[in-house]
């Protein structure tokens, strides 16, 4: 993302930024921003011309605009609030430092509130008597090379972020920060709470284990995961749809110390021609047939997408973080995951989706960008 020292714009962008500000200001109201700062305790005790309410806001608009700096950020948003609410029409331009002391007043937490409240949920989704697919991913991003970073995350500071995600509407469900040396079962475990039934959890089992597998099991999720070639799954009894049943078990020292878990096996080829083997906890093929399950895996969403979306023009090239501290790195993500929230979440109801495919779903964020190609 840019840095400071951006050249302010002239006005003629108003237009723009009020339509930014009242994304914003609809997708997230005042009233529930001001509800996740209070339950975060960030409720100011004197009135500030940066207040917390702002600066939320300003976390947000930073990702609607990329390639400026935080004060080119607060001048949009400010130009956008007062045109569209009359927000702050006496509103002066704060130096860069106390703009980054009103982030670090603010920190993460508010952000991570408000996208609690606004997260959609498995069973708010699920339709009746189906399967949900469900993707488990993770995103590395690189952050500045600062001492707190570094002390942080690691000599070369990158941060991972671990989330769920609805394969139909692209709707992250919810997410876990961490520093990629801490691996990726912590995070998974801390995401099962938004699992349940009516779930069908998509991940790679080269990545994970056998034990997450019975924990994502035992919090009422079906499973489909990708099981690469060093993982032993013998043959028990093949199935009518040319499945198998099998026995899964963590290889090494201390295989044997739980029981194998059963699983069936669905071996297919894939568009190379190249053999992939997927295993699911749905046992009967008179549940989900093996050719329903290899295209519920075939519709897997990829956290990458998130930055895809916010990214104006395609992929997005963001790949290290603005924030110099470990607290404005994780506030930096939840806005992240707010905006992309307001981007897939918002502009399509996830109970009239009614099979359409994600193709749809990028037609009305391009449809945005044509409206106010400046914001998104």
């Amino acid at each position: 993302m840019a840095r400071a020292g951006q050249v302010a714009s002239d006005g003629s962008g108003r237009l723009a930024y009020g339509i930014a500000a009242g994304i914003l200001t609809w997708a997230f109201p005042p009233s529930l921003v001001d509800e996740a700062v209070a339950a975060a305790g960030r409720t100011e005790q004197r009135s500030r011309s940066l207040s917390a309410r702002t600066m939320v806001y300003h976390a947000l608009a930073m990702w609607m605009y990329p390639s400026s700096g935080y004060e080119e950020v607060m001048r949009r948003l400010m130009l956008g609030l007062s045109r569209k609410h009359h927000w702050a029409d006496d509103w002066r331009m704060p130096s860069p430092s106390a703009l980054t002391q009103a982030r670090q007043r603010l920190g993460p937490a508010p952000l991570r509130l408000l996208f609690r409240a606004v997260a959609p949920t498995v069973a708010g989704l699920a339709l009746p008597g189906a399967l949900e697919p469900i993707a488990l991913d993770t995103l590395t991003l690189g952050l500045p090379d600062t001492t707190a970073n570094r002390e942080h995350f690691g000599a070369c500071p990158r941060v991972r972020v671990t989330a769920l995600g609805h394969c139909g509407t692209q709707a992250v469900l919810d997410a876990a920060l961490t520093a990629p040396s801490a691996g990726e079962g912590g995070p998974a475990r801390d995401l099962l709470r938004s699992l349940g039934k009516g779930a069908l959890l998509l991940a790679e089992l080269d990545t994970l284990s056998v034990e997450l597998w019975r924990r994502a099991a035992a919090a009422g999720a079906d499973l489909l995961w990708r099981a690469g070639p060093d993982w032993k799954l013998p043959v028990d009894r093949v199935l009518p749809d040319g499945s198998y049943l099998s026995r899964l078990a963590e290889p090494g020292p201390g295989a044997g110390a739980e029981p194998p878990v059963p699983v069936r096996v669905i071996t297919y080829a894939d568009c190379g021609g190249a053999v992939d083997r997927l295993i699911t906890s749905v046992l009967a093929p008179a549940d989900a047939a093996a050719t329903r399950l290899i295209h519920a895996h075939h519709t897997r969403w990829r956290l990458t997408d998130t930055l895809g979306d916010l990214a104006p023009g395609g992929p997005s090239p963001i790949d290290v973080l603005r924030s110099r501290s470990p607290e404005l790195v994780e506030q930096e993500i939840w806005a992240m995951l707010l905006m992309h929230h307001a981007v897939r979440g918002l502009l399509v109801d996830p109970r009239d989706l009614d099979g359409r495919a994600a193709a749809e779903l990028a037609a009305l964020v391009r449809t945005v960008r044509m409206i106010a190609p400046d914001c998104l």
